[in-house]
């Protein structure tokens, strides 16, 4: 953009022009109707396209001089209305789609940009209330009595005082050190004002580089339309303003760094999925070249983190979570989320960390944090109050907010606090957040498929304990993953020597590029690229909208009841419920996006109940051989609630003595007698003395709370 601005024409004459642009690019019909709804609509949009066709040099103007030439426009825009008075100074010009030339990332902001009409593409970080600001302040003179008005800069944080009392509006000249200034707010002119920032798309960042910021002033109409984290491109003026600091004796201090702030002309929302992401008509040839290709869901699973070898079971899981299902809205206005949730709990050293930040690498507006240092304002949302809005109560997004259209990969999710965890509830199910605080209520979207991963209870698995007992997340938690992989790190000679192989190839194919010229070094390249695929998921997310075709529906439908017949002998525990079968649609609708396919046929069925059947076997299966969903759903399996429900009774028959208590000894010979080990008899007293149901009432002489 020139720094050389460019000599305008009179402003008689950017009216006429701006007149016969506003004819030529057929906006008289919207000019009618804005006629209609005056004063309630006050605003014309007006696309830069139809500008540049019209008046070339007029659109070169509106990018160098802003506030010159739009409010040329705005006259002209009142000329051309029937609307005479103050009112027509009230109606606002708005540009939309500006060129890619002036199109500025947050960084890239530089002094050359001030006072020049540009657009920022972001998402919104943290927002104000909407609040009136003044902008035309009416004073009185206390020694003339002469009301007189001070115009306000709207870019500005500080309120501007008369340094007179003017005479060209009547008053008597004095200057303040003589006389006294009385605001008059009831007659002082307001406008609706915002506060926002906007920060840059996180996916775009270099790695390890720290995201940036821009304050937008949004004022009158465009007030009261965004919330964190929605991605916009703002329209607007860069300004320049001083920030003045008081001393500890009283006197102001300047300093000479100005700070900026966007006043916002327009807002665009993003209509189109990851229209961010560019697609080349070469890439979408090669992509539509996929279609119909049985293995490319294959392809997929062998391009996620190529260098880490094994977890193919996993990695499947993983590829369809990219693709993710379809969202439904029923007439009811339920809806059912389309994204997929993925758990991993596994050992140390299984390389989980690696793959989930792979994932977030490649996945389109990916979002990875550990859980060590996340917080519940910082996955969720939080009512904060700092300068950024002069000391009130903003509504500031967190990570889920931000990954909303994304995908949100978080590690060492066992690390976070139970306070943390339990703010994810609501994303994972209902796709939001809703926030109550400082007298703000919002329900924010958070609509992203997560991916996360954890530690075993006691930081390995053990044989002598059910899964479900050593993971340390509560069953309520569990329950919102669609697929959930125990990953245990056992020792087999073949399968070692194997990985081992894989991983010192890797170590050799590494060094060899560190110290070689040839680009020729490397064997095995991944089907697809980081880059392409990311490109490619994005396409597939854009484009297709996969329907259950009549046989996919009967393979899901026969799947899901064969496995619940398991439930129907007597004193058999739950083995699947409904949640898992919504699951099984989504991970169908998945495959069959992934193939750019219109329909989910029989094999992509077929794949989603692959994975189930994996996800429950390593996870929700019995002592018994049998699966016991309520083992991830209520963390209590049907064999333990017998067993609880056997020891209860056996308390309460010995405690009809006349003692009303009993010993250790009495407890486990009579649990013994009714069929429960005295190890699980021992456990189960020991959690019921931890929830307080049974206590010891003197040494060895214990009493259930409630007889």
């Amino acid at each position: 953009m020139a720094a050389i601005k460019r000599t305008l024409p009179a402003p008689p004459e950017l009216q006429s022009r701006w007149a016969a642009v506003l004819e030529e690019a057929g906006r008289r019909p919207e000019i009618l109707a804005l006629v209609d709804r005056f004063p309630e609509e006050r605003s014309l949009t007006v696309p830069f396209a139809d500008i540049d066709g019209a008046d070339t040099s007029l659109a070169d103007a509106l990018l160098d001089r802003p506030d010159e030439v739009i409010a040329a426009g705005q006259r002209a825009l009142a000329e051309l209305l029937p609307i005479a008075g103050p009112e027509a100074a009230e109606l606002r010009l708005r540009v939309t789609g500006l060129p890619s030339t002036v199109h500025r990332p947050i960084r890239d902001l530089r002094e050359t940009d001030l006072n020049h009409l540009i657009a920022i593409d972001g998402i919104v970080r943290r927002v104000t209330e909407v609040r009136p600001q003044i902008r035309d302040a009416v004073f009185q003179c206390v020694a003339c009595r002469t009301e007189f008005h001070e115009p306000q800069d709207e870019a500005s944080m500080t309120f501007r005082e008369p340094l007179e009392c003017p005479e060209s509006q009547g008053g008597c000249g004095k200057p303040q050190g003589r006389t006294r200034f009385r605001l008059l707010p009831e007659k002082s002119g307001y406008v609706d004002a915002q506060r926002i920032e906007i920060q840059e798309n996180p996916e775009l960042l270099r790695h390890g580089a720290h995201p940036q910021g821009l304050s937008v002033m949004l004022t009158e109409d465009l007030t009261g339309q965004v919330l964190p984290g929605n991605r916009v491109i703002v329209n607007g003026v860069l300004k320049s303003f001083q920030r003045a600091a008081a001393s500890g004796r009283g006197v102001v201090i300047r300093s000479t760094t100005f700070d900026v702030l966007l006043l916002g002309n327009s807002v665009e929302f993003k209509q189109q999925e990851y229209d961010e992401i560019e697609i080349t008509p070469e890439e979408e040839r090669l992509f539509l070249g996929f279609r119909g290709d049985p293995t490319i869901v294959d392809k997929i699973v062998m391009s996620l983190a190529p260098s880490i070898r094994g977890m193919e079971e996993e990695k499947e899981a993983v590829a369809l979570q990219l693709f993710g299902g379809i969202e439904k809205q029923h007439p009811d206005g339920v809806r059912v989320r389309g994204d997929i949730h993925v758990l991993f709990v596994g050992d140390p050293g299984v390389a989980k960390t690696q793959l989930l930040r792979y994932v977030a690498a490649v996945a389109p507006r990916g979002i990875y944090t550990s859980g060590k240092g996340a917080t519940a304002a910082g996955l969720t949302a939080a009512a904060v109050k700092d300068d950024f809005a002069g000391g009130r109560w903003v509504l500031e997004a967190g990570m889920l907010v931000l990954a909303d259209g994304g995908m949100a990969v978080i590690d060492e999710l066992d690390k976070m606090s139970p306070e943390d965890r339990s703010a994810m509830h609501e994303t994972l199910e209902h796709g939001q957040v809703s926030i109550a605080k400082a007298g703000i209520t919002s329900t924010l979207n958070a609509r992203c498929p997560v991916l996360a991963a954890a530690n075993p209870k006691w930081g390995r698995f053990t044989s002598d304990r059910t899964i479900a007992e050593q993971i340390d997340l509560p069953p309520t938690l569990l329950s919102r993953f669609d697929v959930i992989f125990s990953i245990r790190d056992q020792p087999n000679q073949e399968r070692d020597r194997r990985l081992a192989n894989g991983i010192l190839v890797s170590h050799r194919e590494g060094e060899s590029r560190v110290y070689s010229t040839s680009d020729s070094v490397g064997t095995q390249e991944a089907p697809f690229p980081p880059e392409l695929l990311k490109k490619y998921i994005a396409y597939a997310k854009r484009s297709v909208r996969p329907v259950l075709s009549e046989a996919a529906l009967q393979v899901l439908s026969d799947y899901y009841v064969r496995v619940r017949a398991q439930g129907e002998e007597p004193n058999a525990p739950v083995p699947i419920t409904a949640r898992q079968l919504e699951a099984l649609v989504r991970l169908s609708e998945a495959a069959a996006k992934a193939r750019l396919s219109s329909e989910v046929t029989v094999d992509d069925a077929q794949r989603a109940v692959g994975i189930m059947q994996n996800f429950l076997r390593r996870v929700a299966m019995t002592e018994g051989g049998k699966l016991d969903v309520d083992l991830v759903q209520s963390g209590v399996s049907h064999s333990q609630r017998e067993r609880q429900e056997i020891v209860l009774r056996v308390m309460r028959e010995l405690q009809e003595g006349p003692d009303q208590t009993f010993t250790i000894e009495q407890f486990l010979e009579a649990c013994d007698r009714a069929g429960v080990p005295p190890a699980k008899a021992e456990a189960h007293l020991q959690s019921l003395r931890n929830q307080g149901e049974v206590y010891e009432t003197r040494p060895n002489r214990w009493q259930l709370v409630r007889f």
